[in-house]
C-alpha cells in the first residue's frame, strides 16, 4: 500500500492490494484527494472496510460511499444531476436491496417502473447509465461478482420528440414591454436574442463584451456545500464560443454599461448582470413569473428563453448548423434531436425547385 501524487491533476491517490474471498489478490486504487493526509485517511478506512463481508451491504450503503467518491471529481451542477437521478428514481426502488441480490428480474421490474413514467429515451438512458456506473464501482471496490445492469442492457430506443416550451416573437414582445427594470430588461433581451444558458449569461463580465459579440468562456453554478455561486468552465468544450449580437441587443447592453458607470468603483471586472456580484437565479425566476402574470403571457422556464431563440431562428429559415453553433451544442445531432420537429415543412419549396430544374431541362431537350 502506498500514497502517490498525481502531478498532472495536482491531487493524491492510494493504491493497495487486497485479497478477495477466494484468496485472489486484487489491486485497488482511489484518486482525487486534495492532500496526502486525506488520501492516507481514506486508505486506512478502505483497508478497514476491505476486511468486511460485503454480501450484506445494502444499495443505500453503497450509494452513500459512491456519491462521496463522485463528489470529489464532478462539477457541482453535474453532481446535483447524479444525486437527483438516484434520489428520485433509483433509491426508492433499490435502497433496501443487498447489492448481490439485485438480479435480472428485479432490474427488469425497475425498468418497467421507469418506463411507466414516460420519460424520454435520453433520460431513461441516463438512469440506466447511473446504475451501470454504481454497480461497476461495487465490482471494483466491494467484490460484486457481476454488473446486472450491463447484462440486462439499456432501455429500448424509441423515436421521441423532446417537449420544448417556448415563446413566439409576439409573446416575447408582450412580455418584454412590461419589464420596467433596466437590468432585468437587459438580461431577458440577451437571453432571448442569443440563446445563452442562464449560467453562462450570469457569469459574463464586461471583459467578455466586445464590439459586436459576446465571448462565452465560463458559467455560474451553485457551490457543493454552502450553495453560494462559483465560476466554473462551461458545460462542454463547444460551449466556449463567440456569439454575434444583433444591433438592438448590443445597444441594450451598451446602455446598461453606461448605467453602471454611474456607480462608484465600476470596472470591467464587474458582472454584466448584477455588478459586483451576479444576479440570483432564484430571484430572476421569481421576477420572470411576476412579469409573465403582468403581461398575461404563458409562464415558461428561464431556460426556455434558449428554446425560444432557437425556434425563432428556425421559423425564419436560419440553417440548423448556425443555430447549433450559437447554442454551443457539442454536435448538430443534439440540436436536431431537440428542434427537428419544429423546423417548418418546406417540402413544397423543394418540389418547386425540382420542377423548375426539370422544366429547364425539358426545354433544352426540345431544341
Amino acid at each position: 500500500m502506498a500514497i502517490y501524487k498525481d502531478k498532472k491533476r495536482n491531487s493524491w491517490y492510494f493504491r493497495v492490494y487486497i485479497e478477495d474471498r477466494f484468496g485472489n489478490k486484487k489491486q485497488k486504487c482511489r484518486s482525487g484527494f486534495k492532500t496526502k493526509s486525506e488520501a492516507k485517511d481514506e486508505e486506512m478506512k478502505f483497508l478497514a472496510l476491505s476486511n468486511q463481508d460485503y454480501s450484506q451491504m445494502t444499495f443505500q450503503e453503497l450509494y452513500n460511499i459512491y456519491i462521496k467518491a463522485k463528489s470529489q471529481n464532478l462539477k457541482p451542477q453535474s453532481l446535483r444531476s447524479v444525486v437527483s437521478r438516484f434520489q428520485n428514481y433509483i433509491l426508492p426502488f433499490f435502497k433496501d436491496y443487498k447489492i448481490n441480490k439485485i438480479d435480472n428480474y428485479s432490474y427488469l421490474e425497475w425498468k418497467d417502473y421507469i418506463l411507466n413514467k414516460n420519460f424520454s429515451y435520453k433520460y431513461n438512458s441516463s438512469l440506466h447509465g447511473a446504475m451501470v456506473s454504481i454497480l461497476n464501482y461495487a465490482m471494483d471496490f466491494y467484490d460484486l461478482e457481476k454488473n446486472i445492469a450491463s447484462k440486462v442492457g439499456n432501455f429500448p430506443k424509441k423515436e421521441y420528440f423532446r417537449k420544448v416550451d417556448f415563446w413566439t416573437y409576439d409573446e416575447f414582445n408582450d412580455f418584454i414591454k412590461v419589464v420596467n427594470d433596466k437590468v432585468y430588461y437587459s438580461l431577458f433581451i440577451t437571453l432571448y436574442y442569443t440563446g445563452m444558458r442562464l449560467g453562462e449569461c450570469l457569469a459574463l463580465n464586461w471583459n467578455d463584451f466586445k464590439e459586436n459579440y459576446i465571448e462565452v468562456n465560463k458559467t455560474i453554478a451553485k457551490g457543493k456545500k454552502d450553495g453560494n455561486y462559483i465560476i466554473t468552465t462551461p458545460k462542454t468544450f463547444t460551449s466556449n464560443r463567440k456569439i454575434k449580437l444583433d444591433n438592438m441587443t448590443k445597444n441594450v447592453i451598451l446602455d446598461l454599461k453606461n448605467y453602471y458607470k454611474n456607480f462608484v468603483g465600476f470596472s470591467d471586472d464587474w458582472f454584466i448582470f448584477g455588478g459586483l456580484f451576479p444576479m440570483s437565479q432564484t430571484t430572476i425566476g421569481r421576477k420572470k413569473d411576476e412579469y409573465c402574470k403582468k403581461a398575461n403571457v404563458k409562464r415558461i422556464k428561464t431556460h426556455d428563453f434558449r428554446h425560444s431563440h432557437a425556434t425563432l431562428l428556425l421559423s425564419k429559415g436560419v440553417p440548423i448548423t448556425v443555430i447549433s453553433k450559437r447554442l454551443g451544442h457539442s454536435d448538430i445531432t443534439m440540436t436536431l434531436n431537440t428542434y427537428s420537429h419544429l423546423i417548418p415543412e418546406d417540402e413544397d419549396k423543394a418540389i418547386i425547385i425540382i420542377n423548375k430544374l426539370n422544366e429547364k431541362e425539358n426545354f433544352k431537350r426540345k431544341d
